[in-house]
């Protein structure tokens, strides 16, 4: 009986180490911009879109499109949306799933990003990311923390 729970126990540690090794978890940090696209340059079924860039640990272009918005008064604002990140050299993607708010009076925002798949290396991505920043002029500015989880090669 001793070794049958040995075995069991054994056969779940390594399960459980093979999981933890499928994955492969980097924070990241840095800063973007980006400008808002309202109209035909915006797929968005609320009429908002932002089209930006990423520095520090994650060079990259992204694209934001608004999904959902409720508006809580006096000036909170908050919504669902999609983004689609775009590594600058080699192409490879991040989607994620956006919820976030606005503090129109503040002229702020905080955005929580699920990344829930990708394409090459980020193939079967998770991860999160927080962007947090202020409304500017022609669209966003602010900074990005978080981290991003790929398969292990």
């Amino acid at each position: 009986m001793r070794s049958l729970a040995l075995a069991v126990t054994v056969v779940a540690a390594l399960a459980l180490a093979g999981v933890a090794a499928a994955k492969d978890c980097k924070p990241i940090s840095g800063a973007f911009v980006a400008d808002s696209l309202t109209g035909p340059a915006c797929a968005s079924p609320v009429g908002f879109c932002t089209h930006g860039t990423l520095t520090g640990d994650l060079r990259a272009s992204y694209d934001f499109v608004q999904l959902s918005t409720v508006f809580q008064p006096p000036a909170l604002l908050t919504f669902t949306g999609a983004s689609t990140i775009v590594r600058t050299h080699g192409g490879a993607t991040l989607y994620g799933s956006d919820t976030g708010s606005i503090d129109l009076a503040a002229g702020t925002f905080t955005t929580v990003v699920q990344i829930v798949g990708g394409t090459k290396q980020y193939e079967g991505a998770a991860g999160q990311i927080v962007a947090t920043g202020n409304l500017t002029p022609t669209g966003t500015a602010g900074t990005y923390t978080g981290e991003i989880c790929k398969h292990a090669d």
